[in-house]
């Protein structure tokens, strides 16, 4: 199916009307320095494809590799499931206003329109509407910057594909409401297709893909550049230093046993220190993930500025 929006009448779309203030689109064929500024804390939210794409940690690595002075840290606020409509958490896990606030975010990258488009072409009215009310929610009033990022494509001629029959109307669906919020967009695919060849069941990506597409969201972030997969064992060394603090980053912000930690398990003697019923001894371990964490970014940010002076 042809989409009613090429990229580059997609990139007219968000660029018409910039007297007014209108938001430029994020894409690779952007030049500059990139959407990103010093300091800045990102936070990923999204479904299936952002939590696979913080764990294989390609954008990190891509947006260091190119900016270590920026200092920027990555948060992933992702979780499986999520779409436009819903985000499902366990009971009494914090909202993602309060997370957003908690890790001083910043800049919220955030993916919709996959699994939201299975709702058929019918819908996509309630999906923009939905979308706008998560943009206000993620923003705060604009005290975050908020960047979508379009649904994934699915591999053309797979069994995928006669399911997801209505993604390029919701691809569309997010152009529009960045357009609307004066937003950056990113639109996976656009620039450089994917092939079929880069996901491992035409509809999620593999590891090769995954590296495309950080590589499109990277060009967005910190301006274009030519992306290369880590070759060098300094290179190699960064990118398992992301993925090793990525991994903390999981254990302290999707801990395994939250029903002790703060859900419905807080009073069993289990939540509570042994000699003192009244001291709760879980919270306080779980905050010793946070300078285990920092400890690893300073490490990738040291890597990365070797690298960028070789």
């Amino acid at each position: 199916m042809k989409t009613l929006f090429s990229f580059h009448s997609l990139r007219r779309l968000l660029l018409a009307g910039a007297a007014c203030g209108c938001a430029a689109l994020a894409s690779g064929a952007q030049a500059g320095a990139g959407l990103l500024r010093s300091q800045d804390v990102v936070a990923l939210v999204g479904g299936e494809d952002m939590v696979a794409a913080w764990d294989h940690g390609y954008l990190e690595y891509l947006v260091l590799r190119q900016r270590p002075e920026l200092q920027v840290k990555f948060r992933s606020l992702t979780k499986e499931g999520d779409t436009a409509f819903q985000q499902t958490r366990d009971f009494n896990y914090p909202a993602l206003e309060k997370q957003l606030a908690d890790i001083g975010a910043t800049v919220v990258v955030v993916q919709i329109g996959q699994m939201e488009s299975l709702r058929g072409k019918g819908q996509v009215g309630e999906f923009e509407r939905a979308a706008e009310a998560l943009i206000e929610r993620l923003g705060d009033g604009r005290k975050r910057r908020v960047i979508l990022v379009g649904p994934t494509p699915v591999a053309p001629g797979s069994p995928a594909a006669t399911r997801f029959t209505a993604l390029d109307t919701y691809r569309e669906a997010v152009a529009r409401v960045a357009q609307r919020k004066e937003l950056p967009v990113i639109v996976p695919g656009e620039r450089r297709p994917f092939a079929a060849a880069e996901f491992r069941d035409g509809l999620h990506l593999n590891d090769r893909g995954h590296f495309h597409f950080a590589a499109q969201l990277a060009d967005a972030l910190a301006g274009a550049a030519p992306r290369q997969l880590p070759a060098s064992p300094d290179e190699r060394r960064l990118l398992d230093t992301i993925r090793s603090k990525n991994q903390r980053w999981f254990h302290y912000v999707r801990p395994e046993n939250w029903a002790f930690l703060d859900g419905d398990r807080t009073v069993q003697p289990a939540s509570r220190d042994h000699r003192d019923p009244e001291k709760r001894w879980f919270p306080e371990e779980m905050k010793e993930w946070l300078p285990l964490v920092a400890e690893r970014e300073r490490e990738a940010w040291s890597i990365a500025r070797q690298l960028r002076a070789q």
